[in-house]
């Protein structure tokens, strides 16, 4: 009552974003609900003494965990390198890295398969070495392989932002005192360390633990199977829904306690001193060659799955006459088409969520605008396989044409990409209203005159980044088109799992270049915006 009552309330203000959350609780509500009622058809207490499920955990918990730790170990080595040394292409390298976020899952794995497989590369320089032990990329060791190409770079940048965040003047300090190597680790870097290691450990957890391109594709097969895998194959290969729908709900049940920790070790360590410039205490020659060593390493292991596609896709021998193959072209439209229109979505159901929550917090609303916010970013707990599973089982008895599969996997991929889109936007959105906010009360400036002549100048760098970003994460999604895909309805992410596991490696080859291709368009345009926002 007190909000209908305050003088600057506007209802037309809070419809768009009200009817976001509508939509959003309506469809995951139908979802879960088709999921819940399946699911019932099973004793719930003699489904958790499966030993199968109870494999299934075990291998998603073990995998997360020691890619978790392995992610954790390398990443912050290779950001304590980063940080000291002083080199050309510093950028350059952090581009590359955060390329790895934007490149769907099985582009990296196809060129991992041309590194590590029993054909690749590392096979063939053993071989030449006299050496004739041959590398497996599939079963435990593919999936960890996969997990740290991801996640190290991830690791890597939150270590070094807690790295660049401890004030010169304690540098300046640890060297009067003549503190080095191991105390100086724990007295000065592992203050600011501790939260982002135990933050970045939570998250590449919980993205280990719902991984599914990854593990479907080098599992090997059901004695290396994830949850999200599970429900994949209890769907398509044993056609039996009331499992799966177990399965979702177990994975729902993880996802959920894994978000609530990862929110609770979110804060960053803040300081208040300034960092006008940079001065650390030169490093012994010993220390320099270990830091060289790891740099060297790292960036083998993240750019040589890179230079392979490339490679494999400039040499294959239909690199021309495959362009004339009719299901290339029918998957490349498909995912022009789906990929931009689920950025432009999840752009626009975040840009309303945060209209409505910013509102909120200037009505000293602050609880129900952060609830709202979280409410965004729950869709974390919720993986797009339990949603893809939720409408499969409440739509199943629907005759679906393309158009209907279309729709739904654009929506899918717009709200998978939509708390990394909230995350983007929430900070100039709100700097926006507490800068503007009393001027636009004061001249009556609203609705689209608001946006077009205060919003838009402000945002337009941070709405174009989260759009690019959206489109690219969309672009390279493969989870929900797994579920709904087929030959009249296909993504290139799809064409090039069906070629990988049909062994068409040439074909493949072409595949992965071109998405590849189309990923760094998109990239490059991301970072240009980047810079913008920054």
């Amino acid at each position: 009552m007190r909000l209908l009552q305050h003088p600057h309330f506007r209802p037309r203000h809070y419809l768009g974003g009200s009817a976001v959350i509508f939509f959003i609780v309506l469809l995951y509500g139908f979802s879960i609900s088709a999921v819940f009622s399946v699911g019932s058809d099973y004793a719930l207490s003699d489904f958790l003494k499966d030993d199968y499920l109870h494999q299934v955990i075990a291998f998603s918990v073990g995998q997360a965990f020691l890619s978790g730790l392995l992610s954790i170990v390398i990443g912050t080595l290779f950001a304590r390198a980063f940080f000291y040394l002083d080199f050309k292409g510093k950028s350059l390298i952090l581009r590359i890295f955060s390329l790895t976020f934007v490149l769907p899952a099985l582009l990296a794995i196809f060129g991992l398969i041309g590194i590590y497989g029993t054909a690749g590369w590392l096979t063939q320089l053993l071989q030449t070495l006299g050496v004739s032990w041959k590398p497996s990329i599939y079963g435990l060791s593919g999936i960890l392989i996969a997990h740290l190409f991801f996640n190290i770079p991830l690791a890597a940048r939150m270590s070094l932002q807690a790295l660049q965040s401890v004030p010169t003047e304690q540098h300046q300090l640890a060297a009067q005192l003549n503190i080095k190597g191991f105390t100086f680790f724990r007295l000065i870097e592992w203050p600011y360390l501790k939260s982002q290691i135990v933050s970045a450990f939570v998250l590449i957890f919980m993205l280990c633990f719902t991984s599914f391109t990854i593990v479907l594709a080098l599992g090997g097969g059901p004695q290396n199977s994830t949850l999200e895998v599970a429900i994949y194959q209890a769907i398509f290969f044993e056609f039996d829904l009331p499992k799966a729908a177990l399965f979702a709900l177990v994975q729902f049940a993880f996802c959920f306690a894994l978000f609530s920790l990862s929110q609770y070790w979110a804060k960053a360590p803040e300081t208040h001193i300034s960092q006008r410039y940079r001065w650390v205490l030169p490093s012994s020659s010993a220390v320099k060659f270990g830091h060289v060593f790891v740099l060297f390493s790292v960036c083998l292991f993240i750019l040589s799955p890179l230079f392979n596609i490339v490679f494999q896709g400039l040499s294959a021998t239909q690199l021309f006459g495959y362009w004339q193959n009719p299901q290339l072209w029918k998957a490349l439209a498909y995912s022009l088409t789906m990929a931009p229109i689920a950025g432009v979505l999840s752009v626009l159901f975040a840009f309303l969520l945060l209209l409505l929550s910013r509102q909120l917090q200037w009505l000293y609303h602050p609880k129900l605008a952060h609830l709202i916010l979280t409410g965004g970013m729950m869709i974390l707990a919720i993986p797009t396989i339990v949603l893809a599973v939720g409408l499969f089982l409440w739509l199943q008895d629907i005759d679906f044409s393309a158009g209907h599969l279309f729709v739904v996997v654009s929506v899918c991929n717009a709200l998978a990409a939509l708390p990394f889109v909230i995350k983007i936007l929430n900070t100039p959105m709100n700097q926006s209203m507490q800068y503007y906010e009393k001027l636009c009360l004061s001249l009556n400036i609203t609705g689209w005159q608001r946006f077009r002549l205060i919003e838009y100048p402000l945002l337009q760098a941070p709405l174009k980044y989260a759009l690019a970003l959206a489109t690219t994460l969309s672009l390279g999604d493969f989870t929900a088109i797994a579920l709904f895909g087929s030959p009249d309805f296909t993504s290139l992410p799809h064409l090039l799992y069906q070629q990988i596991g049909q062994y068409r490696s040439q074909e493949a080859a072409v595949t992965a270049l071109i998405l590849l291709g189309l990923c760094l368009g998109l990239f490059m345009f991301i970072e240009g915006q980047k810079e913008q926002h920054d």
